[in-house]
């Protein structure tokens, strides 16, 4: 995929502590859904940056904003969704499942929490 400036964002945290204070420091849901996000984020949290796309991107926001909280589909959904990119909860699993393997090795952070939805492991 081109490295379009225009259409990429990059959050760099130097430390697992640090993408959490970012994380926290977010509004949910998010401020910006009238205005049209980049189309995908780098993280870069280790050696190699992490390529995620607007949803993923913003549903591991929001799962940091309160690590070890479990959050609903719907609760997820609401948060992350925008006017440019509605997400339904039926689609969350979806973007979860495509947020982890964006994640490789840290994969893990993004737990299943059996009957709710979705944490975010520290």
């Amino acid at each position: 995929m081109p490295d379009d400036s225009s259409h990429a964002h990059e959050l760099v945290a130097g430390s697992l502590d640090e993408f959490l204070d970012s994380a926290a420091q977010q509004t949910w849901p998010a401020e910006a859904k009238k205005l049209e996000g980049p189309k995908s984020f780098r993280l870069a949290a280790g050696q190699d940056p992490i390529q995620l796309g607007n949803v993923e991107f913003r549903i591991l926001l929001f799962l940091a904003s309160r690590p070890y909280h479990p959050f609903t589909r719907q609760a997820i959904a609401e948060a992350v969704t925008s006017d440019f990119q509605p997400v339904d909860e039926d689609d969350v699993d979806g973007h979860v499942s495509q947020l982890r393997d964006q994640l490789g090795v840290f994969h893990d952070y993004v737990q299943t929490v059996p009957y709710i939805g979705y944490r975010f492991k520290a």
